[in-house]
C-alpha cells in the first residue's frame, strides 16, 4: 500500500518460516550491497525494531556479523562495515553508505536522525515476546512504538514499513493491523488448509514443512489437547477463550 509515498506492509507468518532472515538480515544486506530497493529508491538510513535490544536487535547484530564474515562475496563488494551493538553501518565499493538503528519495541525510537536525515525504512520484527503477549501495558507500548514514535521518525513524505511477525492472540498488534485494512498484507501459513488429504496438501515451503510434518504437528496437537497452539503458531488462526 502506498499511500502519499508511503508504504506499510503487514507480514503475518507461521513460526520456522525465516521472515527475519528474508525481511531484515538479507534485506539490509542487499541494500548494503545495492544502496537501493528497486521500485522504491535510495535508501541511506533505516531503523530495525524487534521485543528489545538485548534479544532481538543484538541478534540481529550477531547474524548480520556472521553472515559477512564467512562470505567472501560480501566482503569484495561490500568492503567496509563499523557495527556496534545498536548501529550497523555498511559502506560499498562506491563508497556509498548505509546505516541501521537498532530499537527495542518496548523502550521507544528516539533520535533516529544521521547526519541531518530521517530514516526512509522500518523494519519491525516480532515485536511481541511470549511475556509480552499477556501484558496490556506492554501492548500498549508497542502501538506506541509503532504508530507514534516509528511513524513520525519516518521521512514525511517517502518511506517505508515493513512489519513481520507471528501472533499471538486477537490483542497482539500485529494481529489487529492485519485486521485493520491499513496496511498491504501477506498471510503465511504452513499450508492452505489442515486437515486435508495428501492430495490436497498445499505447503508455503514444501522442501521444509512437508504433509508428514504438517500431519505429526497436528496429530500431536490434538493428543495433548493444544490444538489452539497448531492453528496460532502454524495456521495463523486465532482462537478466542470462548
Amino acid at each position: 500500500t502506498m499511500v502519499g509515498g508511503k508504504g506499510r506492509i503487514a507480514n503475518l507468518c507461521h513460526r520456522g518460516i525465516a521472515k527475519t532472515t528474508l525481511m531484515a538480515e538479507y534485506l539490509f544486506l542487499y541494500i548494503g550491497l545495492y544502496g537501493v530497493i528497486p521500485g522504491f529508491g535510495k535508501i541511506d538510513l533505516a531503523l530495525y525494531v524487534s521485543d528489545s535490544i538485548e534479544n532481538g536487535v543484538k541478534n540481529m547484530r550477531k547474524n548480520l556479523e556472521f553472515r559477512y564474515e564467512h562470505s567472501d562475496f560480501l566482503q569484495e563488494y561490500i568492503p567496509t562495515i563499523r557495527f556496534t551493538d545498536i548501529r550497523w553501518e555498511f559502506t560499498n565499493q562506491d563508497n556509498n553508505s548505509f546505516v541501521v538503528r537498532g530499537f527495542g519495541a518496548k523502550t521507544g525510537v528516539r533520535g533516529a536522525k544521521e547526519m541531518g536525515k530521517r530514516p526512509v525504512l522500518a523494519v519491525l520484527d516480532d515485536l511481541v515476546s511470549d511475556e509480552d503477549a499477556r501484558s496490556a501495558t506492554v501492548i500498549s507500548a508497542v502501538e506506541d512504538t509503532v504508530y507514534k514514535a516509528v511513524e513520525y521518525a519516518l521521512h514525511p513524505k517517502k518511506s517505508m514499513v515493513i512489519w513481520s511477525g507471528t501472533p499471538f492472540n486477537a490483542r497482539d498488534p500485529l494481529y489487529k493491523a492485519v485486521e485493520s485494512g491499513a496496511w498491504a498484507v501477506n498471510v503465511f501459513p504452513v499450508c492452505e488448509k489442515f486437515p486435508c488429504t495428501r492430495e490436497d496438501f498445499r505447503s508455503s515451503w514444501p522442501d521444509r514443512f512437508t504433509y508428514e510434518y504438517v500431519n505429526e504437528q497436528y496429530t500431536r496437537s490434538i493428543a495433548l489437547g493444544k490444538l489452539d497452539t497448531f492453528n496460532q503458531e502454524l495456521m495463523l488462526q486465532i482462537m478466542s477463550d470462548e
